[in-house]
């Protein structure tokens, strides 16, 4: 009868911050991160926080499953990718679920990344702070009175499905091309345009209405035909890029089309 709630939170100096919206409205599940950057090996500092708030939960709500998580809070990608997995998992199971992410929680790129995802996923975000701010001395940083609201988040047009997917079939090529191979490393990898136009049309990506008896103008017609995903791939999304030679073009990944590819890893 009710839609199931999941709220997403990162573990900090603080308590209430985290807990009181929980509690106040509990959700049959929590995930809650922890920290560990990568490049300095450091692991949460703020691992007793997230003692007292787990003993807190527990108590409150006995029956809240809670899942804890260990992420590098400086890497807006993995950020990305380990919330889209969550998101992805959970409408799996039921695509009524309510997804709710604590934005004053975490480091300022958890928040960045969690806004981000909120817009493209359609998740709910929510900001909380107090009447009293102590940022120096024991305890947590906020007390007193505690205020939750949900901040105005404007749209972002998400890629369409289609493009990522044809995105993924580009990378996954690229990767068999060069699979147990010696090449230098210190130039772009790519794929040959007519190779792709004609695995785009193995895959069904782009299909002929008509017949062509003729193999020049079933070339043509296939080349036609794909340009309507190539193009915006390329000029409007800048995902990948052609090569200009007269015979025998190259595609080629851009840096914002990897980024893409590991922002969307797990949802598509």
């Amino acid at each position: 009868m009710f839609s199931p709630q999941i709220h997403i939170a990162f573990n900090c100096e603080e308590e209430k911050r985290i807990t009181k919206p929980i509690i106040d409205n509990p959700p049959n599940k929590l995930y809650l991160f922890t920290a560990f950057i990568k490049r300095t090996q450091q692991k949460d500092i703020n691992m007793h926080f997230y003692e007292r708030n787990i003993k807190s939960l527990k108590k409150e709500i006995p029956l809240l499953k809670i899942i804890t998580k260990e992420i590098d809070y400086t890497e807006y990608i993995e950020i990305i990718q380990e919330l889209s997995k969550i998101i992805k998992y959970e409408r799996e199971e039921n695509s009524n679920c309510k997804i709710f992410i604590n934005v004053s929680t975490g480091s300022k790129m958890a928040s960045i990344a969690s806004t981000e995802a909120s817009r493209l996923w359609d998740c709910q975000i929510y900001y909380v702070h107090s009447s009293e701010y102590k940022p120096n001395g024991e305890g947590p940083r906020h007390k007193g009175e505690f205020f939750i609201f949900e901040p105005i988040t404007f749209p972002i047009e998400k890629p369409k499905e289609i493009y990522i997917k044809i995105l993924k079939l580009i990378d996954n090529f690229i990767k068999k091309k060069y699979q147990g191979k010696i090449y230098d490393k210190k130039k772009e990898k790519f794929i040959y345009l007519k190779n792709l136009i004609y695995k785009l049309e193995a895959e069904k990506y782009v299909e002929l209405v008509s017949k062509h008896k003729e193999p020049g103008s079933f070339k043509s017609a296939l080349y036609m035909k794909s340009r309507n995903f190539l193009e915006p791939l390329v000029k409007e999304l800048k995902y990948i890029k052609i090569s200009d030679e007269r015979r025998n073009k190259k595609v080629f990944l851009t840096s914002i089309g990897i980024e893409i590819l590991k922002i969307f890893k797990f949802l598509i």
